[in-house]
């Protein structure tokens, strides 16, 4: 009998449909091994020894497991085909003592499996047949390296997390935490938040024209044109900065002569993007279906592991979902191309593979991008059988995957150049109109993209042309956007920060311990205790939170991995400067003081009450703590403005469970007003709606309602 193991039930399923009898197939239920929860568990006097422990909740599948090991000839490891895969394998090996892998006994176990006499490690991409059977014909040997950058990552974030957190228990506050990669995603998001608070907005102004031809009859040949230029010489941005320069421009080019200066046609082919890798498909989950990293992973892993199929039984029907590569098998693209031809037709296919080089510098190209395992099912074909979420996450892989094999889309695009000149004034005002249209749909076809045909008449050069209408337009500079789950992740990987298998963790970790918190807009905001947090790592601990270390540090992981650098040398060299640094900081910084008095009396002992700082804010607690455990919240914020609604009640700041922010009336349940945005007290001169602050300035609540402040 061969045993298999893999790490996840749903996968063992899978992958016992396409082995035969002699198999049998188990699940490890992820690591069962790791560090201990309840202390350091590296022994730093014995060159960073880790101390693993088997988890009570992996006791009985260990058990389980070396009973059923009993019986094989063979033990199969076929955990996932990155480091944390390869670890698992290790781990199973270490636990299930195979070949004394693990641990001294005292005493002969009489849970200790026969040894083996064979011992196999299997890799694929897929938890298809064909990749299952290639890999059990072609197996391999444990990874060393990958299993030593896997625990050189796991002692590292251990010695961090658990040095650096009691110091900040310490100095700022129980209960708070830091981390080798969580405290620099923390400091992108502090940091754009200084930005946005230090941004001053600028008022600018644009200038458009509405032309036709001179000799046009036809009023439907309008096209409209943004001025570019000043006498030959471009607009610096973000545009015209004068109010009284752009009047008399615009009275400058009441009284212009406006002609075709130059016309420019091209043919413009849009060829796909690469199938999806980790980064870029949370990106776009996040962009096109609103679905956050972790939840993300989680479904893709859901496709990967295999769903039942009423008519094709438990199917993997994804490659791995934790990969940088864009790589391609040759198989995968044959059967693309040959989807492609029979139900589109030979115009979109092309000649030879679309072959995507990855930019990452560590991908492994072995690896995969993250493709549909069959290309024949669509979507549609099996859109009863799947989750809502499943179904759209695997819609926009198999689409991107098909698209990337396909045609380029195909247009025809023209620009314009027009002149103003206005010779009594002697300037010149240079304005630019451009128009496309779709000549062939190519890739889009299977993977829309916003396109609009914007059709110019037929422009010649010298054409007279004819203004019917000029108007500017008031703009204001807006500061930098805060960080999406989306954008974070690009930042993440832009920098080398984390890896593929730990952008969700990182987003989660952030969330979970207070640091951040999402607004209406869903995008991050640092809490209070996220900035003080970043402040005193920033000032004391400048190496934690600096983005080029850290990317550094991945580097040096990867290079364990390629078998380039030893793992222990390299904890050394962070972690003997890092202690020592450690320990004069506990000498010299001070404990902050976060309480701030009040004028109110603890309801149970009389004693005072001050203000705290909590995981998820301020709020009121005794100040006879911990002889008295009062607390309770602090008064809701007043914007000093009436309910809109019942006129009695005061709009307040209130906030949802998850800690969203939003204002409602201080009558509630009585009087239930509540919105996202953020009052203004006043009500809208046309439908006497509530007027509400947004980023781009002060309009109406009322969605059928048009009006904005400071607009005709």
């Amino acid at each position: 009998m061969k045993l298999v193991i893999v790490e996840s039930p749903t996968k063992a399923k899978t992958i016992s449909r396409f082995l035969g009898k002699g198999f049998t197939v188990k699940s490890s239920y992820g690591h069962v091994r790791d560090l201990p929860a309840y202390k350091l568990g590296i022994d730093l006097e014995n060159n960073f020894e880790p101390q693993y422990v088997i988890p009570k909740k992996s006791a009985k599948i260990v058990k389980d497991l070396k009973s059923e090991l009993k019986n094989a000839d063979t033990l199969i490891l076929a955990t996932d085909e990155d480091r944390e895969g390869e670890a698992i394998a290790w781990h199973l090996l270490q636990a299930l003592d195979v070949n004394g892998a693990g641990a001294k006994k005292k005493k002969k176990d009489a849970d200790t499996p026969k040894i083996p006499p064979k011992i196999e490690r299997i890799v694929f991409h897929e938890i298809t047949k064909p990749a299952i059977e290639k890999a059990l014909s072609s197996p391999r040997n444990l990874d060393l390296n990958m299993i030593d950058a896997q625990q050189a990552r796991r002692v590292l974030d251990r010695l961090v997390g658990y040095k650096l957190s009691p110091f900040l228990w310490k100095k700022l506050m129980r209960g708070l935490s830091a981390g080798r990669v969580q405290s620099v995603a923390l400091r992108i998001i502090v940091e754009r938040e200084k930005e946005i608070k230090a941004f001053l907005s600028q008022k600018y102004w644009q200038i458009n024209a509405l032309l036709k031809k001179t000799a046009a009859t036809e009023t439907n040949e309008t096209f409209p044109a943004q001025m570019t230029a000043i006498d030959d010489k471009p607009i610096e941005k973000p545009g015209l900065l004068d109010e009284n320069e752009t009047q008399k421009i615009l009275t400058d080019l009441n009284a212009a002569d406006w002609k075709v200066a130059s016309i420019e046609k091209r043919r413009v082919e849009k060829t796909p993007k690469p199938p999806f890798t980790t980064s870029s498909l949370q990106q776009e989950a996040w962009s096109r279906l609103h679905f956050s990293a972790k939840k993300t992973m989680m479904i893709a892993q859901q496709l990967y592991e295999g769903v039942e199929l009423k008519n094709k039984g438990q199917l993997g029907l994804i490659t791995y979902m934790r990969t940088d590569s864009v790589n391609i098998a040759g198989e995968a693209l044959a059967a693309a191309s040959a989807f492609i031809k029979q139900e589109l037709g030979e115009k979109y296919s092309l000649p030879e593979p679309r072959v995507f080089k990855t930019k990452s510098k560590t991908a492994q190209e072995a690896h995969e991008a993250i493709r549909p395992t069959h290309p024949d099912i669509t979507p549609k074909s099996i859109k009863t059988e799947l989750s809502r979420d499943q179904f759209v996450l695997y819609e926009i892989i198999w689409q991107r995957f098909i698209a990337s094999q396909m045609a380029p889309a195909v247009f025809d695009g023209t620009t314009a150049i027009i002149d103003a000149a206005n010779a009594s004034a002697g300037r010149k005002y240079s304005f630019h109109s451009s128009g496309q249209i779709m000549l062939f749909d190519g890739y889009i076809k299977i993977y829309p993209i916003k396109t609009e045909d914007s059709l110019l008449p037929n422009l010649q050069e010298n054409d007279a042309l004819t203004a019917e209408k000029i108007e500017s337009s008031p703009h204001e500079t807006e500061p930098p956007p805060r960080y999406t789950e989306a954008s974070l992740v690009k930042t993440l990987e832009k920098f080398g920060i984390g890896r593929p298998s730990t952008y969700a963790p990182i987003i989660s970790t952030i969330q979970d311990r207070g640091y951040v918190t999402k607004n209406d807009a869903k995008s991050f905001l640092p809490t209070e205790m996220g900035e003080k947090v970043d402040n005193i790592l920033l000032e004391h601990f400048p190496q934690i939170v600096d983005i080029d270390f850290t990317a550094k540090m991945e580097e040096s992981l990867d290079q364990i991995a390629s078998g380039e650098k030893a793992w222990r040398p390299t904890l050394k060299e962070f972690y003997e400067p890092f202690e020592k640094h450690l320990k004069e900081k506990y000498e010299t910084v001070a404990k902050q003081n976060l309480t701030e008095p009040t004028d109110e009396k603890c309801d149970k002992c009389g004693a005072p009450l001050i203000i705290r700082y909590g995981r998820f804010g301020r709020f009121m607690a005794c100040s006879a703590f911990p002889e008295c455990k009062f607390t309770k919240a602090l008064p809701p914020v007043s914007l000093n403005i009436k309910c809109p609604k019942c006129g009695d009640g005061d709009v307040i700041e209130r906030r949802t469970k998850k800690r969203r922010l939003f204002y409602g009336c201080s009558n509630y349940p009585k009087c239930d007003f509540a919105t996202w945005q953020k009052p203004t007290g006043k009500l809208c001169i046309e439908c006497s709606s509530p007027l509400v602050e947004l980023k781009s300035g002060i309009k109406c609540s009322n969605k059928n309602c048009k009006f904005k402040e400071g607009e005709k």
